[in-house]
């Protein structure tokens, strides 16, 4: 953060607390050196006369009936049953056995059940030896195969706890479920499977299952070695390993308080006893949210510190009873972590590659903090501002204190970007910086990415040629700031060669397509179409930048794909690469096509969080803005009203509107009582002349919607037409000497003495038009 001095980053961080006027201009009054801004503590307060500490509070309970619970977490968990693979038993020979388990070791008795010492002592710290399930590594050798557990009596409220240390490569060639039976696995419910686990390194992977349906029964688990996600046939499993811990099945106990932090799910446990069976629950939150239910076990979240009361209220066929616990739940609250949301993610293409977004129209940015923040700020600044500043502080000119916020950048070139967002436990800021540009080329590279292409196997020429299934490449390019027209396109390739004519000749496309779920949907165009033997002209002529020239002007306000498919299957005689940014742990843009289902990098050629990068897609925006404008006291084009005010006598006007595309017509009015009048100029600053009728008598106003595109969107301009302003310039006073009266758009007087620049009203000779002065 070179840009900014350390009393600037003092002043930011206490724009929650310092006075704002009514303009919200900052006003800087003295330095304060704390960290932590003073709000209060909570939002919830307990009911008056009420100690905020744990305490139960009950009814009488009704015909036996008695209402209690407590939470599913591990303060109030009470272990059944449980296993750690840690006894040093042995057989006769000397080896580790594991008693009470039925193996099934599969055909040949391939799959191995042992113990090792692994390093489950980093989650339990006294933990000596792990279950370790090994399988064949011959595919013909593959098979399937279980452990199956004693029989075990879940309570009520029970929960099935284990941890599986697997990574998901594996799960190409075996998975590993776990399954749970009341009948000797005759029918058996699914409660986890190794499938679900699809990004990230090696693990201790946590499952949580719930038992509460198996309450009162006596049930058997089993860990179930099975066919691999390739394997079409369900033969089964070969060529991997998993290792089980961490066994136990929970019921809850009553406590008197749990400690969550905020955000955290809370989830509820019915305690009720006695009496007839319960047929209904009353439960009240305040504070959190839902601050009500009526399911058995719900589920609530705080998102503020501080000690909540729960209620509960149960009834039966007999009566009901009610338990209040005050200060039950106690919240941990935490700072939250600014983010946000940028109208644009792509980057201009030259350094440093700061995110493109459109000048003088409006542009959203929107809160992306997590946290729980619930006050915000947002300031806009150029370098400009900051070498000007007067003063020892920077003072921005306005502060935005709403979570999102829509602003027009009216100049050109670098702007910050600073967001805040707080709670009651402090605040924190992200501080970024955009590229205000009509147009140019973007990509979706980091300030810090190098150009290169990954080579990981012998398969596979990454992205590009291979023999792994993956038949397309594609890069995301996100939503623009404004609609932008896509004048061409650039993509980067590293190696383009082959000697078998059937691969010098295969058409290599690139095509535009939709956007679904984040991932590509469906073609919108064929863009353009390369053979290898073009391409590898390229690599020799261009610096292996293929050019995508289009023949109609391609619109885009979505987010889209740019897909590369057509690429031959690696040989030994062909090789083919796209030039990527280096793989790293954020911001992944670039998707596959893998065995026919689209998937990022993420993940795959490394372990989550890597493997993100970028592909060397560079298209060529040119921003679509289309504004009201007006022209401000130094000449410059700025954003103006919709709406313009005219007086109730008949006459013309004229509306301003800037199109960096041009005026492409003028589309019409929808009142009889205006006319436009002349056609579109070639100039990106146009006057819509408009004429118009008297107001009927009687009538305080009416509007008329005057419509005018650029051929990529619709400007729409409202014309008002209103006594109100005829009145204020018919009421002003006789004996003013000046040939020429001046006034706003809403009819109020201007100094005549005084050069206004912009839109007003003029009366000369007794004659009221509307005047935009330049100069």
């Amino acid at each position: 953060m070179s840009h900014i001095t350390t009393q600037l980053l003092l002043t930011f961080s206490l724009l929650s607390t310092l006075p704002v006027s009514a303009d919200d201009a900052v006003r800087v009054q003295r330095v304060k050196t704390h960290t932590q801004a003073v709000a209060p503590r909570m939002d919830y307060r307990p009911t008056e006369g009420t100690l905020n500490l744990p305490r139960t509070i009950r009814r009488a309970a009704a015909n036996g009936l008695t209402a209690d619970f407590s939470v599913q977490t591990a303060e109030a968990y009470t272990t059944v049953w449980s296993e750690n693979f840690d006894s040093e038993e042995r057989d006769a020979k000397g080896n580790l056995i594991l008693k009470g388990w039925i193996l099934d070791q599969g055909e040949g008795n391939v799959v191995t059940f042992t113990k090792e010492k692994k390093d489950f002592d980093k989650i339990d710290a006294d933990d000596v030896y792990s279950l370790f399930i090994d399988g064949p590594y011959q595919t013909f050798k593959r098979t399937k195969a279980s452990i199956t557990s004693e029989a075990i009596s879940v309570p009520s409220n029970g929960q099935l706890h284990a941890y599986v240390r697997m990574t998901p490569m594996w799960n190409e060639y075996v998975t590993l479920a776990l399954q749970i039976s009341t009948d000797d696995f005759a029918t058996f419910d699914e409660v986890w499977n190794s499938k679900s686990v699809t990004e990230g390194a090696v693990r201790w992977e946590p499952i949580d299952a719930d038992l509460s349906a198996y309450a009162g029964k006596q049930v058997k688990i089993r860990f179930y070695w099975g066919p691999g996600t390739n394997d079409t046939f369900n033969t089964g499993g070969y060529m991997g390993s998993f290792y089980v811990d961490g066994l136990s099945v929970t019921g809850v106990s009553a406590v008197s308080q749990v400690n969550v932090k905020a955000g955290e799910p809370v989830q509820f446990a019915d305690l009720t006893h006695g009496g007839g069976k319960a047929v209904s629950w009353q439960w009240s939150f305040p504070g959190g949210s839902p601050e009500s239910s009526t399911e058995q076990n719900p589920t609530v979240i705080y998102t503020q510190s501080g000690a909540y009361d729960v209620t509960l209220r149960v009834s039966d066929a007999e009566g009901s009873d009610e338990v209040t616990k005050t200060a039950f739940v106690n919240v941990e609250g935490q700072a939250p972590v600014a983010g946000v949301h940028f109208p644009a993610e792509f980057r201009t293409l030259a350094q440093p590659r700061m995110r493109m977004v459109a000048p003088l129209a409006p542009v959203s940015y929107e809160d992306a903090s997590e946290g729980y923040p619930n006050a915000f700020t947002w300031t806009f600044y150029t370098p400009y501002d900051l070498a000007n500043a007067s003063g020892f502080l920077f003072q921005p000119d306005t502060v935005y204190k709403s979570k999102d916020v829509t602003y027009c950048h009216n100049k050109l070139d670098k702007c910050y970007v600073l967001h805040t967002a707080q709670n009651s436990e402090g605040y924190t800021y992200t501080d970024d910086s955009v590229q205000v540009q009509f147009a140019g080329a973007v990509s979706n590279f980091w300030p810090a990415d190098s150009y290169q292409t990954n080579f990981v196997d012998g398969d596979l020429t990454l992205p590009g040629a291979n023999k792994m299934g993956i038949t397309a490449w594609a890069e995301r390019i996100s939503k623009p700031s404004v609609p932008v027209v896509l004048e061409g396109m650039y993509v980067g390739f590293t190696k383009a060669s082959a000697s078998a004519l059937t691969d010098q000749i295969a058409p290599v496309s690139f095509t535009l397509y939709t956007s679904e779920n984040g991932l590509p949907g469906q073609p919108i165009e064929l863009l353009d179409s390369w053979n290898l033997s073009e391409l590898n002209y390229a690599m020799n002529t261009n610096n292996g930048m293929v050019t995508i020239e289009l023949s109609r002007r391609i619109i885009i306000d979505q987010e889209v794909f740019l897909v590369i498919d057509g690429i031959p299957e690696k040989s030994d005689t062909m090789e083919c690469a796209i030039g990527m940014a280096p793989m790293r742990t954020y911001g992944n843009t670039a998707y596959m096509l893998n065995k026919g289902t689209w998937r990022p990098f993420t993940g795959y050629f490394q372990t989550a969080p890597g493997g993100q990068t970028s592909l060397s897609v560079f298209p060529y925006f040119s921003h679509s803005v289309l504004i009201p404008a007006q022209i401000d006291a130094k000449g410059g084009i700025t954003m103006g009203s919709d709406t313009t005010l005219v007086a109730a006598q008949a006459g013309e006007t004229r509306l301003l509107v800037f199109a960096n595309q041009g005026i492409y017509k003028y589309l019409g009015t929808d009142a009889d009582w205006c006319r436009i009048k002349g056609k579109p100029g070639e100039y990106t600053v146009d006057s819509v002349n408009v004429e118009f009728d008297a107001l009927p008598e009687g009538m305080e106003y009416r509007d008329a919607v005057i419509s005018v595109t650029d051929s990529v969107q619709t400007l729409q301009l409202v014309l008002r037409q209103s006594s109100l302003v005829a009145s204020a310039i018919r009421s002003v006073p006789a004996n003013v000497s000046t040939a020429v009266e001046r006034f706003d758009l809403q009819g109020r007087r201007l100094n005549a003495t005084r050069r206004h620049n912009g839109i007003c009203l003029e009366r000369r000779n007794g004659q009221v038009r509307k005047v935009v002065r330049t100069r």
